[in-house]
């Protein structure tokens, strides 16, 4: 049972280990683990979202542990401003992100995998 303002991983260690408190970090026999080393900005997003997930799940049976809810509305803020700047940068990332003056596409070309090529 977890009590009130448990410890908890960063988000990166979070996504890498599948839970953001240490205290629920139970792996699995014979289980690999890996270390999330990739420092992307998609990376970072992916983390976010899952620790705010986490702490939703939280949040769900703690409603009044007020440090967590405010950590929860700022790491929400965060990554409502990181996928703003990585939508700029890199285009939608849900197709629901689309809009309709847009007609369906996901990007112009060229695509990520052709900037650049083998010149």
């Amino acid at each position: 049972m977890q009590c009130n303002n448990p410890e908890r991983y960063d988000q990166n260690k979070a996504l890498a280990t599948g839970t953001l408190f240490p205290g629920l970090d139970l792996p699995f026999h014979a289980a690999v683990t890996s270390n999330l080393k990739v420092n992307t900005a998609l990376a970072e997003l992916m983390a976010l979202d899952f620790a705010i997930d986490e702490l939703g799940l939280y949040l769900t049976t703690h409603p009044q542990d007020q440090e967590v809810l405010d950590l929860y509305w700022s790491y929400i803020k965060l990554a409502n401003e990181g996928r703003k700047k990585y939508q700029e940068m890199y285009g939608p990332l849900l197709q629901t992100d689309l809009t309709p003056e847009e007609g369906y596409a996901w990007l112009n070309n060229p695509w990520p995998w052709e900037v650049g090529g083998n010149d």
